[in-house]
């Protein structure tokens, strides 16, 4: 069963990661000319921090860095990746944080207890970009395939119309008390499965949508 974590507890840790972040922004620019922008995504923008109660895993948090300028290594995938992760093995001396892991679409950073033998927390960075023409409707996320050996920007839709959704369920009595248990008996059904918290949150926002204007 999913339980949510207080904010007493993971407010301090959002913190500690954006100064982190900081940190990686600070390197970037000084030894690449490349700037990115941070912004946390998922459960933790929504204060929907789950965990299993009495797991092993602890919670996550997201984060996309959102590259402006590219300095001078202007779309080179591998390159860019590898900076990052350099650039976060600096920022992380001195932190209770593992040393950054090369993930399939974002660099992971954890806090384990090795007497207890579990994750405490972790933290997904994914690298996107947005087209300059102006296309809206997605955008580009840094992908290391590992089968292939081959780092690539690949293209995401974005599904638009949940924000809609959200603002039409808040205007109703009860509203986010709806979506947060929806969000967590999904959370539940999908326990030990690999679909990310922002397609649940996306499903429990069109479920508890669905009930409310079309039954």
């Amino acid at each position: 069963m999913y339980e949510y974590v207080k904010k007493s507890e993971y407010a301090p840790v959002r913190k500690e990661l954006e100064e982190i972040i900081k940190s990686v922004q600070n390197e970037m620019w000084e030894k690449y000319g490349l700037t990115f922008q941070f912004q946390l995504i998922g459960s933790g923008k929504r204060h929907l921090v789950t965990r299993i109660r009495g797991g092993n895993n602890g919670y996550d948090f997201d984060y996309n860095l959102i590259i402006q300028r590219w300095g001078n290594m202007l779309y080179n995938a591998k390159t860019v990746k590898q900076s990052f992760i350099a650039a976060f093995k600096n920022a992380l001396t001195g932190t209770p944080y593992s040393a950054p892991k090369d993930s399939t679409s974002a660099i992971t950073i954890k806090v384990v207890d090795k007497k207890q033998k579990k994750i405490l927390r972790r933290c997904d960075f994914a690298i996107i970009y947005y087209e300059d023409c102006g296309r809206n409707d997605g955008y580009y996320y840094l992908r290391n395939n590992k089968k292939q050996n081959v780092y690539a920007f690949v293209f995401r839709s974005i599904n638009f119309g949940i924000q809609e959704k959200v603002d039409d369920i808040l205007g109703e009595d009860g509203g986010w008390a709806y979506i947060s248990e929806e969000y967590r008996k999904l959370k539940d059904i999908n326990e030990g499965n690999e679909k990310h918290s922002y397609s649940l949150y996306a499903e429990a926002v069109n479920n508890v949508y669905n009930q409310m204007f079309y039954q």
